[in-house]
């Protein structure tokens, strides 16, 4: 019984949301960037809004073609939803094409996790 545990406890880990947020630091405390595709770093979140992981954005000094790779990226971590407080036109392409939601919410990460979990 404990391996239908661990089996139900991983699918619904795979079926949950994942949401990407662009931000300018590294803490939950950090303002939401809107250099969306170079920001500082993409802190990925559950739809409960509860913290998966934080990393350093690898495509910040890209010289071209951070929009995709970026996009690429998102798709790999089964991202559902972007948030940034801008997006550019490329990068609304490519999360277009890619059917990933892109939300434009200015502020800080932790004051949009609030209202994420009080949806």
């Amino acid at each position: 019984m404990k391996w239908l545990a661990g089996v139900m406890v991983l699918c619904s880990s795979l079926l949950s949301d994942v949401i990407a947020i662009s931000a300018k630091g590294n803490s939950l405390n950090s303002p939401i960037s809107s250099n969306a595709s170079r920001s500082d770093y993409y802190i990925f979140v559950n739809e409960k809004g509860e913290l998966l992981e934080i990393k350093a954005n690898p495509f910040k000094d890209t010289k071209g073609g951070a929009s995709g790779k970026l996009t690429n990226m998102l798709k790999s971590e089964g991202v559902s939803r972007f948030v940034a407080s801008r997006i550019g036109g490329k990068l609304e392409n490519a999360l277009d094409a890619n059917k990933i939601e892109h939300i434009i919410y200015k502020g800080k990460v932790d004051t949009y996790l609030k209202q994420l979990k009080e949806k």
